[in-house]
């Protein structure tokens, strides 16, 4: 039962001065003018989550902004739950931002030759050698399944081109029983794909499938392999599949809003499911967001930050478009774990900058051109009325950081398509 928030929630002022550093003079924080961003123009963005939080489509933000390897923004607002002000290290759950640390997984095993993106998935997982295709007759129908014309691959399922059903009865019992991404990985295999391999762009539960060939190409648990060559280079030591005990407190409470509009809370301040084998490799991780800032720093950097994950060139593969994005109009492809921006013509930005959301409220990007990354977490519930559409307050905050900048480090006339 989802637990009402009152209608008066903590001013948010009020909140941000409860927050232990949550100052924007705070020691950690570089000046803004230095990296050639206004500070008085930045405090838009702190504008749009506090807004968001006072009209009540929010409950809780975090939002980080650096710019050439310095963090100019780190701030917190609203509450975690009723009573509790929202910290900057909170934790929260990462959704579908997770599956970018999943593709450097998988490009970390490419680079040491443990596996090559042409690689049919049936190397590592060999049900996959036996999976059908929906031919044009009901897919309960076993004459109406075909062959694939060309094996799955693992850039077929980097890319969400593998045809993996994203929805039905089927794949609803799979998430419920297995217990492992192993186990998920060999028995999606037996569900009829939705079609050929490498046809189109279709967004799935590939990156389960991911997870499962970084166990068998590594000998290592999705975990275990994560933590060694991600999570521990990179000093993210808040990122988790399930948030320690010691630990939860810091762990926001998700918002939602009901069928009148009320926002309350769908879970409280450090409710967590009971830990499982599972370690979902398309949304599984929580964090904070200075631990997703190391990580979209590191990709920034093409490969280092403190430690170097990946080669430049494997960076540049990663977030190069290979697949146009369905429903984008040609403004986002697709690369490797990442949306690629094509044109700008809808709006303040980069061609060239990448990243991706979440379901629950997240989302990164990261801007070569600009040397920026932007970070904000509004824990929600997944497709929460007014958190997502035209009024998305991640897209705003991401409108008010660029239109912070002061000095571009594009060329007067640069091309914007």
């Amino acid at each position: 039962m989802s637990t009402p928030v009152p209608r008066i929630l903590l001013p948010t002022f009020l909140a941000a001065a409860l927050v232990p550093g949550s100052s924007a003079s705070a020691p950690d924080l570089a000046s803004p003018e230095g990296v050639g961003v206004s500070a008085v123009r930045l405090e838009r963005a702190g504008a749009i989550l506090k807004k968001a939080i006072d009209d009540g489509i929010a409950g809780s933000a975090v939002g980080l902004v650096a710019r050439d390897g310095k963090v100019v923004f780190h701030q917190a607002y609203g509450e975690m739950e009723p009573g509790v002000p929202m910290t900057r290290d909170a934790i929260a759950r990462m959704a579908s931002i997770g599956k970018t640390i999943t593709a450097v997984a998988v490009l970390i095993l490419y680079e040491e030759g443990r596996l090559r993106l042409s690689d049919p998935v049936s190397r590592f997982i060999p049900e996959f050698s036996e999976v059908r295709v929906a031919g044009p007759g009901p897919q309960a129908d076993a004459a109406a399944l075909v062959a694939p014309a060309r094996s799955v691959t693992i850039h077929d399922l980097l890319t969400h081109q593998a045809g993996l059903a994203p929805d039905g009865e089927a794949l609803d019992r799979l998430w419920e029983s297995a217990q492992t991404v192993d186990e998920f990985a060999r028995r999606i295999a037996a569900i009829p794909l939705r079609f050929q391999p490498g046809v189109r762009f279709e967004y799935g539960p590939s990156y389960e499938a991911l997870a499962a060939v970084v166990e068998r190409a590594s000998g290592l648990s999705f975990s275990d392999f994560l933590q060694q060559r991600i999570l521990s280079p990179l000093h993210m030591v808040d990122t988790h599949f399930f948030v320690p005990e010691k630990k939860r407190d810091r762990l926001a409470g998700v918002y939602k809003k009901d069928s009148s509009g009320q926002l309350s809370l769908f879970r409280r301040r450090g409710q967590e499911e009971v830990p499982t084998k599972f370690t979902s490799g398309g949304g599984g991780l929580r964090g904070t967001v200075r631990d997703y800032y190391r990580f979209a720093q590191m990709l920034l950097n093409e490969g280092e930050h403190g430690v170097r994950l990946l080669s430049p060139k494997t960076v540049q593969l990663m977030t190069t478009d290979h697949m146009p994005v369905s429903g984008a109009g040609g403004d986002y492809g697709w690369g490797l774990g990442v949306s690629v921006r094509l044109k700008v013509l809808d709006g303040i930005g980069s061609v060239g900058s990448y990243g991706w959301n979440g379901g629950t409220g997240t989302l990164y990007l990261v801007d070569p051109l600009e040397r920026l990354v932007v970070v904000v977490f509004v824990p929600s519930q997944p497709r929460t009325p007014g958190i997502w559409g035209q009024s998305d307050v991640r897209n705003d905050f991401v409108t008010a950081v660029y239109q912070a900048i002061v000095t571009s480090h594009q060329p007067p006339g640069g091309a914007t398509r």
